[in-house]
C-alpha cells in the first residue's frame, strides 16, 4: 500500500515538475504511465547543475547510462524513470554544493565528504570467496548507503545461498530473521550489515518517510544482530530523504519538492 501510493503520488510530480519545465514534450510518448513516468530525455531527471556535474565525470556519467529492464522501447535508461532511487540519490550527492552543506554533513556525521562513489562492490565474503553486488553509495570509505524509494522491498534469498556468507552465523540470529519458508527476507539490509562489519563501516538506509514498511523491515532486521555486535547494531541506521532535503541549499530543496514531493 505504502509503496503503491508513493508511485502515484511520485507520477503526479513527475507531471507536474515536466509540463512546467519542458512543455508537452517532457514524457516518452511510447511508454505508459502507470507505475512511472518515463522522461523522454535522461537530462529530463536530473537537476541542472547536478546533470552538469554527473556529465562531467567519467564513472558518473557512465552510471547514468544503465539499461530500463522493463520498458516497451528498448534503449530506455533506468535513470529516466520517476521512480529511480538512483536518479535520486546522484541528483543529491552531484549537486555542486552539497559537501559544502553543515546540515548534510551533520546528518552522515562527517567532517568533510572526501569520496563519494555510485555503484561500490564491497566484495562481502561468501564461501571463501565473495560476491559481486553492488551497494547504491559508499561515502568517505567508511559509510555504506542503500537507496530506497519506491522498490518492493529488500528482494529475498534462499536460505542455503545467504547461510554461505563468512559471518553470517557468527553476526545474526539466523532463527530470529524475517523468513519465509525456504527463503529470507529483506536479504539486502543483511549483506549490507555483513559488508559493514567486513569494513568495519557504518550502514545507512536512506528511504522515504512514506515508506513505513521499509523502516519496519529495518528495524526488524538489526534487532536481529546478536549482542556481542553491539557496536555494529548502533552504527546502523536510517537517514529519511526528507532529513537530507531540509539539510540542503535552496535551489537543490526546491528541486527536490517539485519533482519527488521531497521536503
Amino acid at each position: 500500500m505504502y509503496k503503491d501510493d508513493l508511485v502515484h503520488e511520485l507520477i503526479r510530480s513527475a507531471k507536474s515538475y515536466g509540463l512546467a519545465n519542458f512543455g508537452v514534450s517532457y514524457i516518452h510518448p511510447l511508454e505508459n504511465t502507470n507505475s512511472s513516468i518515463i522522461f523522454n530525455e535522461l537530462e529530463y531527471s536530473f537537476q541542472p547543475k547536478s546533470w552538469q556535474a554527473t556529465q562531467a565525470n567519467p564513472v558518473y556519467s557512465l552510471r547514468t547510462k544503465k539499461i530500463h529492464s522493463n520498458t516497451v522501447t528498448s534503449g530506455i535508461y533506468e535513470m529516466q524513470s520517476s521512480n529511480s532511487s538512483d536518479a535520486l540519490a546522484m541528483n543529491i550527492f552531484c549537486f555542486p554544493d552539497f559537501a559544502k552543506w553543515n546540515g548534510v554533513k551533520n546528518l552522515f556525521g562527517v567532517d568533510t565528504f572526501s569520496s563519494i562513489q555510485f555503484g561500490f562492490n564491497p566484495q562481502v565474503a561468501k564461501n571463501g570467496s565473495s560476491d559481486s553486488t553492488e551497494v547504491d553509495v559508499f561515502i568517505n570509505k567508511s559509510i555504506i548507503c542503500e537507496c530506497k524509494l519506491t522498490e518492493e522491498g529488500f528482494t529475498q534469498k534462499e536460505k542455503q545461498n545467504v547461510e554461505q556468507y563468512d559471518n553470517f552465523k557468527k553476526v545474526f540470529h539466523a532463527d530470529k530473521l524475517i523468513q519465509n519458508g525456504n527463503t529470507y527476507l529483506n536479504y539486502q539490509l543483511i549483506r549490507n550489515i555483513l559488508a559493514a562489519y567486513q569494513h568495519k563501516c557504518h550502514f545507512v538506509l536512506i528511504c522515504d518517510m512514506r515508506r513505513p514498511d521499509l523502516v519496519k523491515s529495518f528495524y526488524q532486521t538489526i534487532r536481529c544482530i546478536k549482542d556481542d555486535f553491539i557496536d555494529l547494531r548502533t552504527n546502523c541506521e536510517i537517514i529519511y530523504w526528507q532529513d537530507i532535503a531540509k539539510a540542503c541549499g535552496a535551489e537543490l530543496q526546491q528541486f527536490l519538492k517539485e519533482k519527488y514531493g521531497i521536503y
